[in-house]
C-alpha cells in the first residue's frame, strides 16, 4: 500500500468518523421507528374511532391508511402518522 498524504490521512479520517456517526444515527432511527410503530397499535382503534384525528391539547395528530402489495406481494394495510402539528 502507499502511504497517505496528510491531507489524504485526515480525509479518511473523517470519513471513517462520519460513517461511524451516520451507522449510529441509522441504528437509532430504526429504533424510533419499532417504538413509534408500537404506540400507533396502541391508539390506533381510537384515532379510526376519532377519523383519524387525535389531540390531547399539546399535539393534534393526523393518521393516514397506507396500502400495498399486489401482483407478486401480498395486500397490505398500516394505519401511520400523517402530521403532527404541536399546539
Amino acid at each position: 500500500m502507499t502511504k497517505l498524504t496528510n491531507a489524504q490521512s485526515e480525509t479518511l479520517h473523517e470519513l471513517a468518523v462520519k460513517t461511524v456517526k451516520g451507522r449510529k444515527f441509522a441504528s437509532q432511527a430504526r429504533k424510533l421507528k419499532t417504538e413509534c410503530d408500537a404506540l400507533v397499535l396502541e391508539i390506533e382503534a381510537i384515532a379510526k374511532e376519532m377519523k383519524g384525528s387525535l389531540s390531547n391539547g399539546e399535539h393534534a395528530v393526523t393518521f393516514k391508511m397506507d396500502k400495498g402489495g399486489g401482483y407478486e406481494m401480498p395486500k397490505w394495510r398500516k394505519y401511520r402518522v400523517e402530521k403532527v402539528i404541536k399546539l
